[in-house]
């Protein structure tokens, strides 16, 4: 049985947590490649280990995960626009690359200092498997994504589907790996 301090330590994810911190080193699967089914879709809300943010596909065809907070004056981006090589906020027109840049600044100056300084926080995507998957960990630290088979199988030998487990990561890999309560909780009632 676990101290309720060790049940802390391994069940909390969120951003500076050991465990969320840990679990952010590695590439994650965040979204379905279908979820962003073509250039300039709408863009999806993401929650990732108690982080809110946004997906989008730009007019190329890359997908960007966002803070979903205008850096300007905090408006949801989600309610923003997807045209034209970025995400352009509702409120003051700001709009944004899937890198976090800042494309274009209507209500800024052009002489202001701080004009190319303004930036969203993003992290580095790739779709893979159907999936899109994202890195949120220390900037520069990026591995390699994972070798599963599935990656290199043509999309007619792979079925991808998600499904919405409201538990802690760890708990939900511990549940999988615990196959003794098959036995219990999986059966028809008597």
């Amino acid at each position: 049985m676990l101290t309720a301090q060790d049940n802390e330590l391994l069940t909390r994810t969120g951003p500076g947590t050991p465990l969320g911190d840990y679990f952010r080193r590695f590439w994650l699967p965040v979204a379905l490649s279908e979820e962003l089914p073509h250039p300039d879709c709408d863009p999806i809300r993401v929650n990732v280990m108690g982080e809110c943010l946004l997906a989008f596909r730009d007019s190329s065809g890359q997908v960007g995960l966002v803070s979903p907070r205008c850096p300007h004056r905090g408006a949801d981006l989600w309610y923003g626009r997807n045209e034209e090589g970025g995400l352009r906020c509702a409120f003051h027109g700001w709009k944004f690359d899937v890198t976090g840049r800042c494309l274009d600044k209507p209500t800024v100056p052009a002489d202001a200092a701080y004009r190319d300084r303004i930036a969203l926080p993003a992290f580095p995507v790739r779709e893979a498997g159907d999936f899109v998957w994202a890195y949120l960990g220390p900037s520069g630290t990026e591995t390699a994504l994972p070798q599963l088979e599935f990656l290199d199988l043509p999309p007619s030998h792979r079925v991808v589907s998600k499904k919405l487990q409201e538990c802690n990561w760890a708990q939900a890999v511990e549940g999988g790996l615990d196959t003794a309560h098959f036995s219990f909780l999986h059966l028809p009632a008597p």
